[in-house]
């Protein structure tokens, strides 16, 4: 006769988005942000187990198979290349860059041909100015003035000096270049030398078939795992991720709650 099982009602093709809850320095938290678009998240669970063998006989049997550690780790990409996501993958923080118009004058190069020289950089402002104008070159004595387009190019929108090839500006020469910067604010990621980023990590279910199951891990420690394709035509930059899960005091280490019937 054959066997009248049931009829499995939680199989799941399963989708969502992943929240991430900052622990920040002081012991509090910053509150969840929407990290981005991810094409999988996946909760690995791996047991180690301590063996014990026979030692007595000719040949060893296993007289022992001991549990002793459970490891819980998570991957998963970021499709959104936002500067707080680019924080976390470089280990680093965001921040801004205020750029007044105050006009430059006599700002020392010294360059050979065919080469791009980057405007207003300093130790503090290493990405240097961007959206210039009223740009002129001269030797280092204040003459000769150079002719724009001859002897030189401005890519103006990244503050850039390209010299021309077989232009008047000859290899090895000293210039003074005066400028004026846009007044702007832009975005800086920089990298740094402290722990990743830790905290609450929410998967919140919206699955295209069966029933929806959230995911919260108390504690959680993010870490870049790859690769970061800067430039690429086989799909959008994603930011590959590793989440160790850890103890937080009080919690256990994974909770997955169903959603109640309305």
């Amino acid at each position: 006769m054959a066997l009248d099982l049931p009829v499995p009602d939680h199989i799941v093709i399963g989708s969502g988005k992943l929240f991430f809850n900052r622990l920040l320095d002081d012991g509090t938290y910053e509150g969840f942000i929407y990290l981005a678009e991810t094409p999988g998240f996946t909760l690995n669970v791996t047991a180690e187990n301590l063996t014990v063998d026979g030692s007595d006989g000719p040949i060893a049997e296993r007289i022992r198979d001991i549990p002793i550690r459970i490891v819980r780790t998570s991957t998963f990409n970021c499709r959104d290349f936002s500067p707080e996501n680019a924080a976390l993958f470089l280990v680093g923080s965001t921040g801004s860059v205020a750029q007044s118009n105050t006009p430059v004058t006599d700002e020392a190069h010294t360059v050979n041909q065919g080469r791009f020289y980057q405007l207003g950089t300093s130790s503090t402002n290493p990405g240097g100015v961007r959206n210039v104008s009223a740009v002129t070159v001269t030797g280092a004595g204040g003459t000769p003035t150079y002719v724009a387009g001859d002897d030189y190019v401005v890519h103006a929108e990244m503050g850039m000096l390209q010299i021309v090839s077989g232009g008047g500006i000859a290899n090895d020469t000293a210039i003074l270049v005066d400028y004026t910067p846009a007044t702007e604010t832009r975005t800086r990621v920089t990298s740094h030398q402290q722990r990743p980023a830790r905290g609450e990590l929410k998967f919140v279910a919206d699955n295209t078939d069966g029933p929806n199951q959230d995911v919260l891990i108390p504690h959680a420690v993010l870490a870049a795992n790859g690769d970061l394709a800067l430039k690429s035509r086989e799909g959008p930059i994603e930011m590959p991720f590793t989440l160790n899960v850890q103890t937080r005091t009080g919690y256990a280490q994974v909770y997955i709650d169903g959603r109640a019937a309305v």
